[in-house]
């Protein structure tokens, strides 16, 4: 059975949703603007419509088009309607319209940018043309860091040139933010607005301010903004962690079948909280130079604390179950010594981003340009130890049902009273996280000459220089302390655990499952837990000699403490570059070719800490596994390793009429491993005769490689209307899979066990070893009704779809596959808006269908798939005055959830309902 919401869209609801609820976001603003309509009075407003054209919807859609038209290369854009005034309220949200961009949403919001079936590691972000420090472990940016207010524009390139930072198989993606003297002038923006949270019901304030002004007869400008935004938001889901195949299940008399882990209910409480500021100062101090300096600060701070009740499940002692055609598990009754838990957990994400650029433009002569541009940035998460996982609870035996006869799946066999605190006793504590430092330093020279030939027409050489050092660390509770409760035998104070209901708990949804259990504090368990008391109360249980949990927890507790999993990776990249524009005819028809080529050098310092394994020891009276015998304290391990490539790219164009313009691209491309991947450290995992395992990172990672080919065609058949098709096959190799290989390990030997002193682990590393290839359509179409009479001139519609295939897809009858392609999925996009007289409205509807999110979860190894997800969003807006209007705004207006499943549709893995979220705001312009 496929799992779907009960209200989930259909065509009926669809548009008797998307029309009732888009009435209301509307109705304040259009009955002014249809009164204008109606007579003459409104065309007598002191404002012209021609100018609310240009800034407004059509504008933004114009200036996106003609970014397109007019390049050289194959790129998609979006443009703000105005300063301070983006198509969403996300980046990310906006990006998703265009063809081949879908996204991955954290707390309802769009966060990672996953680019013709390619997801954030694989793409390069930058801003104003510069690489940016990221928050996150590996390379991907979070787009939900940037306040959408402070954004002009984003081009998505989907062609590579040989002038661009290497590092997308994707697309590269640059952001862009307002200049001043672009500006001219004096620009003053302010708005505010409040947010209402349809799940939490809490409304809070978010607020935009832009000065700009020009002097010395616009020589010099300078440009200040800020962004301030909160959100009180409630996310409600259902969890299972995965399903483990090929389990036995004795009691139950059955073999190799998939088997759920646990089902969690989570209501999580997250407030958001996202500052930015930018200032630019600009100074032309010639015709011929011009100098910019600009800044960016950003704060994000995401707290969120949740309450869950949890149910574990463990294969033997399942006394009873049920199994499909797929040998899943659907109905189960599990023994009085399974589990039932109040969870308590943290989710933090302290963020900050500085950045810091000068650039220097010289227009040395007619034909000589010279470009010097320097940048750094610094990205911080300081979440070490902030987030923490803490379980009171009790043995308990219940039933577990997931037939599909109900939308989700059903608990049986509690205690009546699930908010009796006498019930709860300790289990597992952990307090955990990662500090990560990402820091860039980045420089580049670029020239370009007009040589202006019979074909050859400008000549483009310069060099590029880029220093990242990511340190990421671990902060976690020492792995001896954070189960030295668990079990559920030492009872907790009853103050500590209060009730908690969640009445609303994705209403609408069938299933029987608890909305009333208890919650608590973890800071008052982990008070408790290190109390006297409570090593006393388990000295006690477990027949020790006093003093012993005392001595055990020690004196860090269950603080969280720097773990051997920490490590740093330099890297240094030197790139040089040559890129040729030549144009032409043939037939009378024009042509312009793009070719170039870039050779870059990229040399890497990894460094990690680790155990260092001395020797393996029999044990005696146990012939089934061996003692590790490990150095004192931690080694330092420290790895270099260095790669060059050379990266050709032809981008061609042909203009068959003034409408109708062909495309042709070919490049090859590289994306950089993983950070994380890069971490020089081993684990050994298991020392058993006959089976040493050790897992770990691995330096000497080669880039990802791809041969990318575009086709596309392109009919600009009326002012603001076009009809598009792309086509494109990539062909990637050096695809990095997690792998197991021997690798001999020294040891003393001192029983003689290994010959010459050599033990082999089968260790697993990421390595690169897969190749895939990719292929996919995009179509998009965009048109204005302004021939129509009336007030009917205003409409406009835009719409894509996007299909994509690979010949690397799940196989749904292995359950030892390693490597698929991730985030590979069709999408599809459609816009109505209306801009006339001052009033402006537009609903969005996007559609990304289902997609690998990954190919093993580590949970089982299976898996896990993001069902196919539908989201409409509707924004109006009305100019009161020239300078003055209000808006309405909703996401999500529809209500849809997020799906998640396992190799089967009836392996429900996560259900996410993040709610609707509807603004009121008010906007100010001189």
């Amino acid at each position: 059975m496929t799992h779907k919401a009960p209200d989930a869209p259909c065509s009926r609801r669809f548009f008797t949703s998307m029309t009732s609820r888009f009435a209301l976001l509307s109705m304040l603003a259009s009955a002014p603007v249809l009164a204008q309509d109606a007579g003459t009075s409104g065309e007598d407003e002191p404002f012209e419509i021609d100018e609310i054209v240009v800034t407004g919807i059509r504008g933004s859609l114009n200036r996106a088009m003609d970014i397109k038209r007019n390049s050289d290369r194959i790129v998609d854009s979006i443009s703000s309607e105005n300063l301070g005034k983006f198509p969403d309220s996300n980046v990310a949200e906006s990006l998703q319209r265009i063809s081949g961009v879908s996204i991955d949403r954290s707390g309802g919001e769009g966060q990672f940018v996953t680019v013709r079936g390619f997801g954030p590691s694989f793409n390069t972000v930058l801003v104003n043309g510069r690489t940016f420090a990221t928050e996150n472990q590996g390379r991907e940016f979070s787009f939900d860091l940037l306040a959408a207010d402070l954004i002009t524009g984003a081009d998505v390139y989907k062609s590579s040139v040989a002038t661009t930072q290497t590092g997308a198989l994707g697309a590269t993606i640059n952001v862009k933010t307002a200049r001043p003297l672009d500006i001219g002038g004096f620009k003053f923006v302010a708005s505010a607005k409040g947010m209402y949270e349809e799940l939490s019901e809490r409304v809070q304030p978010q607020g935009f301010a832009f000065i700009s002004d020009t002097f010395m007869d616009d020589r010099l400008g300078l440009l200040l903004s800020v962004s301030h935004q909160s959100r009180d938001a409630q996310i409600d889901s259902v969890e299972t962690r995965g399903f483990n195949p090929n389990s036995s299940l004795p009691q139950a008399g059955l073999e190799g079948v998939f088997v759920p882990q646990n089902f969690d209910q989570i209501t999580n409480f997250e407030n958001r909280d996202r500052t930015g500021v930018t200032g630019v100062i600009e100074y032309k101090a010639t015709d011929r130079l011009h100098f910019t300096v600009d800044a960016l600060w950003n704060r994000f701070k995401v707290k969120s604390n949740a309450a869950s009740i949890g149910h574990w499940f463990t294969a033997d002692q399942i006394l009873d179950a049920e199994i499909d055609s797929n040998r899943t598990v659907t109905n189960l009754t599990h023994s009085e010594n399974g589990a039932t838990d109040f969870i308590s957990r943290t989710f933090n994400r302290p963020t900050k981003i500085k950045a810091l650029g000068f650039n220097a433009d010289w227009q040395l002569n007619d034909m000589i340009n010279l470009v010097f541009d320097s940048s750094w940035s610094r990205a911080t998460s300081n979440n070490g130890g902030n987030d923490s996982f803490a379980v009171i609870g009790f043995n308990n035996g219940v039933s577990f049902s997931n037939d599909g006869t109900t939308d989700l799946p059903s608990v049986t066999g509690l205690p009546a009273n699930l908010q009796d605190p006498s019930i709860g006793r300790a289990h597992i504590a952990i307090r955990e996280g990662w500090d990560v430092t990402d820091e860039i330093f980045e420089n580049r020279l670029d020239s370009a000459w007009e040589v202006d030939g019979e074909h050859l027409k400008r000549l483009k050489i310069g060099a590029y220089y880029a220093d990242r050092t990511k340190t990421n660390e671990l902060v976690r509770t020492d792995p001896n302390t954070l189960c030295l409760f668990c079990g559920y035998f030492v009872d907790v104070p009853d103050s500590i655990l209060r009730p908690f209901e969640n009445s609303g708990f994705l209403a609408g949804f069938s299933g029987d499952i608890p909305r009333a259990f208890q919650t608590f504090d973890p800071d008052d368990l982990f008070a408790f837990l290190e109390s006297p008391e409570a090593a006393t109360a388990r000295d006690t249980l477990l027949n020790l000699a006093p003093g012993t949990t005392a001595s055990l927890i020690g004196p860090n507790g269950f603080s969280a403490q720097v773990q051997p999993d920490s490590f740093r990776v330099n890297e240094i990249v030197a790139d040089a570059y040559i890129e040729a524009d030549i144009e032409g005819e043939v037939g009378g028809l024009p042509w312009f070719v793009n070719l170039g080529a870039r050779y870059t050098h990229t040399n890497l310092t990894a460094t990690g800490s680790q155990l260092t394994l001395n020797d393996l020891r029999t044990v005696f009276g146990d012939e089934t596994i061996f003692q590790g015998v490990f150095a004192g304290g931690v080694e330092t391990v420290r790895q270099s390793n260095s790669y060059d490539k050379f990266l050709p790219s032809l981008n061609a164009k042909i203009e068959f009429t003034d409408e109708i313009i062909g495309r042709f691209a070919a490049s090859k491309t590289v994306t950089r491993p993983q950070l994380t991947d890069l971490a020089p450290r081993v684990n050994f995992d298991v020392l058993r005769p006959g089976n040493l395992i050790a897992s770990g990172g691995n330096p000497d990672l080669k880039p990802f490689t791809s041969d990318n080919f575009d086709l596309s065609f392109e009919y600009y058949y009326a002012p603001g209307g076009y009809f598009t098709v792309a086509l494109y096959y990539k062909q990637i190799d050096d695809f990095i899979v997690s792998t197991l290989a021997v690798e001999d390990f020294p040891v003393d030997n001192a029983d003689n066990i290994f010959p010459g002193g050599l033990a082999p682990f089968n260790v697993r590393r990421p390595r690169n070893f897969e190749s895939a290839n990719v292929r996919g359509v995009e179509i998009a179409f965009q048109h204005l009704f302004d021939y129509l009479p009336g007030v009917l001139s205003g409409f406009g519609v835009t719409a894509n779809a996007t299909f994509v295939a690979s010949n690397a897809d799940v196989d749904q009858g292995s359950i030892n596959q390693t490597f698929a392609l991730e985030g590979l999925g069709n999408s599809q996009n459609f816009i109505l808006f209306y801009d006339k007289g001052g009033f402006e409205s537009r609903i969005a509807y996007n559609r990304r269908g289902e997609f690998l999110q990954t190919v093993s979860n580590p949970v089982g190894g299976d898996p896990i798939f993001v069902k196919t997800f539908d989201q409409i969003d509707a924004r109006a807006s009305f100019a009161i005055t020239p300078n003055v209007s209000v808006f309405v705004e909703g996401i999500n207006i529809t209500n849809e959830k997020v799906f998640k499943t396992g190799r089967f549709d009836n392996q429900l893995l996560q259900v996410v309902n993040t709610g609707a979220r509807y603004a009121f705001g008010v906007r100010t312009e001189f």
